[in-house]
């Protein structure tokens, strides 16, 4: 078995970064020029999906078994994640070209023209503070013992146990306080899952469409409705862990617990998706009578709750989705700014300490480097 820290070297890299660089400019130029459809984008844009799961799923394999050859599982994951990534930034730049050519043509109205740049910024800000405080601070701890951690010192079942009962059931924190896991779990879960059901819904509602297939998007569908009831469940998940974070900040005022609150961050993520809940009240309240609309219950029971007219979805629907839509763009960038990112943290040291192999490795390479040092 090669050591984890073993080098990959393929034969060259830089193809990927210039091909990929020329290839971008090259189809951002067309898509503004009108030669591309969106279906390129999206097509390119499944691609590069496809290639990340891959990319995850050899990682999984890699982190949690001892399955397979080490180097082989390296080098596939690694090639995976770049050439995915690459067709990720094409896409972008394919989507970029004709959506920027569809507005100088007057074919896209004003929100849709500031919300690619929008949501396009919040994640590239996501996936670089994300970097930065999970992979980037560890790098130096990582290339300074990575010739003495070998994956076979490592232990994939502890792994996988932990995994399980930190990460997924976060039973350390239920052992703490039954209430702060309930806040968190609520929270944590509501936003992954939700965050996740767009990613998916995207597919149905942007993707098949621009290759003709439209159909599964439409109301009364049973995969739009289950989509709704997916987006309502989600999003009721995270307010009512929001109003937890009150009560449980109320709670703690004045004792040692305190310092755990994140009282900004839950005001904000409730305002995010309470708007949310708004416009589809405004949007259920003045369109024509449905039983489907029952299915996005609490949208539905705004709706009957406000009692809006017509005249009030003219006035408040803008607004609100301007607040929601742009407000969701600055809670994913927000997330690597703030407490949240813990979330995301704690679940990755609590994987890394379930290694005792590869930390008494690295404790052993320590001690010696330091006798070293004295002998010096």
């Amino acid at each position: 078995m090669a050591e984890i820290g073993s080098e990959i070297r393929p034969p060259s890299r830089a193809w990927l970064y210039w091909g990929g660089g020329a290839a971008s400019l090259a189809l951002f130029a067309l898509g503004t020029g009108g030669a591309l459809s969106e279906a390129w984008g999206y097509g390119l844009l499944l691609v590069s999906a496809l290639l990340l799961l891959g990319s995850t799923a050899l990682f999984s394999v890699f982190i949690f078994s001892r399955m397979f050859e080490t180097t082989a599982l390296k080098a596939g994951f690694t090639w995976l994640f770049l050439i995915g990534a690459a067709l990720y930034a094409i896409a972008v730049a394919a989507l970029g070209g004709h959506f920027f050519h569809e507005a100088l043509s007057g074919r896209l109205a004003l929100k849709w023209i500031l919300f690619g740049p929008a949501i396009l910024a919040a994640l590239i800000v996501l996936d670089l503070g994300l970097y930065r405080i999970l992979i980037g601070k560890n790098l130096p701890t990582y290339r300074r013992y990575r010739r003495v951690i070998a994956r076979e010192a490592g232990d994939p079942a502890a792994m996988r146990r932990t995994l399980l009962d930190e990460v997924v059931l976060q039973k350390s924190l239920f052992s703490v306080s039954r209430l702060r896991w309930l806040r968190h779990a609520l929270i944590f879960w509501g936003f992954t899952l939700l965050f996740a059901t767009e990613l998916f819904a995207v597919l149905f509602r942007e993707i098949l469409p621009a290759f003709g297939w439209a159909g599964l998007w439409t109301e009364g569908h049973p995969l739009r409705i289950a989509f709704d009831l997916a987006f309502e469940v989600f999003g009721l998940a995270v307010l009512l862990g929001c109003l937890l974070a009150f009560l449980w900040r109320w709670l703690a005022r004045g004792t040692a617990d305190e310092k755990f609150h994140d009282t900004p961050t839950a005001i904000f993520l409730f305002a995010v998706v309470l708007s949310g809940f708004l416009v589809e009240a405004l949007r259920i309240g003045t369109a024509a009578p449905d039983p489907l609309h029952a299915v996005s219950f609490v949208g539905f029971a705004l709706a009957g709750a406000l009692n809006l007219g017509a005249g009030a979805h003219g006035a408040l629907y803008e607004p609100l989705w301007w607040l929601h839509v742009f407000g969701s763009c600055l809670f994913i960038a927000y997330v690597p700014v703030k407490r949240l990112v813990h979330s995301c943290a704690t679940p990755m040291g609590r994987l890394m300490n379930s290694q005792k192999g590869l930390l008494e490795a690295k404790r052993r390479a320590s001690i010696s480097g330091l006798f070293q040092g004295q002998k010096r």
